[in-house]
């Protein structure tokens, strides 16, 4: 993976979609800081799939350009820098017929919130003509069914689980989230800025399980908890970002679950015990860090 800075003609598409505050000379010198950074330590196929084209949202989730995972993800990149933009991403959230919800550990290799426990699935809707794997990829930058279609891709290839076992009609998006999270640490070179799909899916664990394999280059191991279970959980978890080893100590949960199961789940997961579909609602839902995001950019 190169670590030039950004092509003239990529900064001047990508400044269109930028708010003034980072336009011109700011974006060359952000692309430019970001060729310092030693990619050579991380893992090379989680390096490739970096360069996958993710899509630009601005605060209301209108489509606003595209740009490369790995630009929407550095510290100083597009969407993480002061005043930049959130990029569309999804999360799922997959209960059983026990309504228990399936997490997932993210392996070690991750450069994004490496063995940090999330939901089912979270990752990003691809532009128009992205490759994925060596093929093309169409039709996931059309709203919520483009994130279900995304959401697909992305289950069969980090959990194995198959369209057969969960096919579009299964999934139910019911809201939008906005965060901004930088990895722990003093200094983070990578963040999360993310306008984020929220689907609900319910199916049999039998299905599930009859089909899974973990891709160990994305999985670490997965789990299903209950309700209270996952109340029990969170709580307990460790702060990766805590000075003191002791409060370190204990699983790691993603910025994006955690701030999903404080201020929304458990009201959806309510609804799914008492077998009531949860209405989509319309809104979206700023969360940690997405005010400052939004008052940086006027």
């Amino acid at each position: 993976v190169s670590t030039q800075s950004t092509g003239e003609n990529e900064i001047r598409m990508l400044q269109r979609f930028l708010p003034s505050a980072a336009r011109s000379g700011q974006l060359v010198r952000t692309a430019r800081a970001s060729s310092s950074l030693d990619l050579s330590q991380y893992d090379p196929d989680q390096l490739k799939m970096m360069e996958e084209m993710c899509i630009l949202t601005d605060f209301q989730d209108g489509l606003a350009g595209e740009a490369t995972k790995k630009d929407v993800h550095l510290i100083d990149g597009l969407c993480m820098k002061p005043g930049g933009l959130p990029h569309r991403a999804f999360s799922v959230f997959l209960f059983n017929e026990d309504h228990e919800l399936l997490l997932q550990k993210r392996c070690r290799d991750k450069i994004l919130f490496p063995l940090h426990w999330a939901n089912t699935c979270c990752s990003h809707p691809l532009a128009d003509g992205a490759i994925f794997q060596g093929e093309q990829v169409f039709g996931e930058q059309d709203g919520a069914v483009g994130t279900i279609r995304a959401a697909q891709r992305k289950l069969h290839q980090e959990l194995g689980i198959s369209l057969q076992a969960l096919p579009e009609r299964s999934f139910r998006f019911i809201t939008k989230v906005h965060y901004k999270a930088g990895l722990p640490g003093a200094d983070p070179e990578w963040g999360e800025h993310e306008m984020d799909y929220i689907l609900l899916a319910q199916r049999p664990k039998a299905e599930i399980e009859g089909c899974m394999s973990l891709n160990p280059n994305e999985v670490e191991e997965v789990r299903w908890v209950s309700q209270e279970g996952c109340k029990d959980f969170v709580q307990r978890a460790g702060d990766p970002h805590a000075r003191d080893e002791a409060a370190r100590d204990g699983d790691w949960i993603s910025p994006w679950f955690g701030e999903i199961e404080k201020a929304l789940l458990h009201p959806w997961w309510s609804r799914i015990r008492r077998g009531e579909a949860v209405p989509p609602d319309g809104q979206i839902h700023r969360l940690k860090g997405a005010q400052e995001a939004m008052d940086m950019s006027s």
